[in-house]
């Protein structure tokens, strides 16, 4: 089974974008980082969702979020423009929700607020 969970705080604003079929993309990175002062080690994780999941996080995740995002580990080999093999890898996103570990009072009430939004049933 293939399933990675990533709890860490988004890098920069998401980047949305629709497919010649329109179909909605979202892309943003993820940083998760342990250990303490000088002891501090930052994995960058590429983020990628689609379909209405990407529409939401466009219009609610911003620079600096803190983000549990679980889904699937995907890899792409490409060769760049000087011929040298890569590979990319991004987490495929199933999942992706706020942590509320470090969040304060009013934070959490405000996120509580938007998510509330974004749940209402429009019929």
């Amino acid at each position: 089974m293939n399933t990675i969970t990533v709890t860490g705080n988004v890098g920069k604003d998401t980047e949305l974008k629709y497919t010649a079929g329109g179909k909605a993309v979202a892309k943003f990175t993820v940083a998760d980082t342990r250990g303490k002062d000088d002891q501090k080690e930052t994995i960058w994780h590429n983020v990628v969702c689609f379909d209405e999941m990407a529409e939401n996080i466009a219009a609610q995740v911003t620079k600096g979020t803190r983000l549990v995002i679980q889904g699937r580990l995907s890899e792409r080999k490409y060769q760049d423009k000087n011929g040298q093999d890569n590979v990319w890898r991004e987490i495929v996103a199933d999942e992706v929700s706020v942590s509320l570990r470090w969040c304060k009072k009013d934070a959490t009430a405000s996120l509580a607020k938007t998510f509330n939004a974004i749940e209402e049933d429009p019929f």
